[in-house]
């Protein structure tokens, strides 16, 4: 099974992640209420969570941009390590998770793998307007 090549942006060396339609275990009711209990009833910047609002657990980092363990099977970190997830309520979880994919996007252009490749258009030259004569 074939894994993605990530980029370390500060070293610039080529480490293997997880594959790339892999997905972690869902977690479980007695996890997911572990960590709501472990930050107290509040998101990481002090905002109480809401969950009328909806309650969302992030994987931080996200999972691609994690290293890949072939012997277990999972990342590095585990995907499931509570040590390494965090409640958000929905709206949190809307800002921070384009910036994962941002970054996600940007290392997969890096490794060539988006999928398209679109080729690269030339500027077209215009013509430079014609003087008339008569105006000076």
């Amino acid at each position: 099974m074939a894994g993605r090549i990530a980029f370390l942006p500060d070293h610039g060396v080529q480490v293997l992640g997880p594959p790339e339609n892999w997905r972690p275990r869902a977690l479980s009711v007695r996890e997911k209420l572990e960590i709501v209990v472990r930050q107290g009833g509040k998101e990481p910047g002090g905002a109480r969570l809401n969950p009328l609002e909806g309650v969302q657990f992030d994987h931080d980092p996200a999972l691609q941009r994690r290293r890949w363990n072939p012997e277990a099977r999972d990342t590095i970190p585990p995907s499931c390590s509570l040590e390494n997830i965090v409640a958000l309520n929905k709206p949190t979880h809307g800002v921070k998770t384009p910036v994962d994919q941002r970054e996600i996007a940007k290392t997969k252009r890096l490794e060539g793998r988006t999928g398209k490749s679109k080729p690269k258009r030339k500027m077209q030259s215009r013509p430079f307007p014609k003087l008339q004569r008569g105006f000076r």
